[in-house]
């Protein structure tokens, strides 16, 4: 029986790995032990032939490396290993795969915004050069922070009317809704410099929670695995 390949996205708090040609995806906090360990035990149970890693935090790298899949054949990803024309520097390769993948669908210009631990939002133009992007505060690290430095003020709750009567709508309105128009808001200045109109794809974990107020935006999940799934294909 063939072995699998497993692909693995690791993001600033959390591993999602699956299987090449599965659609199963699992999570694991890769900063507790427990979760590494448990995370350690699926990989020994399964004894991958490879595994493909795409991974945005260095420190992640240190524990996962000597923990999880040290004795296994491995390829973590670099900038050059996507088929984009890299037009930045220092660009983290959740972004550049995620809109490597989203470019390679449309064959047109795209938009591509994630809600994670941080939001970003990247342009790629129709010729497939990645032009670079915005980088931010995510929504629940925005939450914790103002939780914590304003502990008087509610919790953020969704208003119907326009303008938040209260506390805690005037806090969801500052949060979810700024966030969602901050990220339409830089598609609309990245399209003008380019003079283009762009596809737009909204992934993250934090992307459900604003997808009402970005119609115009079409949401995916685990576009980094998705991206890892076709490069492997590509390798094998």
């Amino acid at each position: 029986m063939t072995k699998p390949v497993l692909l693995a996205d690791v993001g600033n708090s959390r591993v999602k790995v699956c299987l090449l040609g599965h659609s199963r995806v699992t999570a694991f906090d890769w900063q507790a032990g427990a979760g590494r360990r448990e995370l350690r035990a699926l990989v020994e149970d399964l004894q991958p032939q490879f595994i493909y890693v795409a991974s945005t935090s260095p420190r992640a790298d240190a524990f996962l490396n000597n923990e999880c899949w040290f004795s296994f054949p491995l390829q973590q990803l670099r900038a050059t290993d996507v088929p984009l024309e890299i037009l930045t520097e220092g660009t983290g390769m959740d972004r550049l795969l995620s809109a490597w993948i989203t470019w390679q669908q449309c064959q047109s210009a795209v938009l591509v915004a994630d809600c994670g631990t941080a939001f970003t939002v990247d342009f790629v133009d129709a010729e497939g050069r990645f032009q670079g992007g915005a980088i931010g505060a995510g929504l629940s690290v925005q939450e914790r922070a103002l939780a914590e430095a304003c502990p008087h003020l509610d919790a953020p709750l969704n208003s119907a009317a326009a303008i938040p009567p209260n506390t805690a709508g005037a806090v969801f309105a500052g949060t979810s809704l700024a966030m969602s128009y901050a990220i339409e808001g830089l598609a609309h200045r990245f399209e003008q410099e380019q003079t283009c109109q762009a596809q737009r794809f909204l992934s993250g974990g934090d992307s459900p929670r604003i997808q009402e107020f970005l119609p115009t935006w079409q949401r995916c999940e685990n576009l980094v695995l998705e991206a890892l799934a076709a490069y492997a294909r590509r390798e094998h």
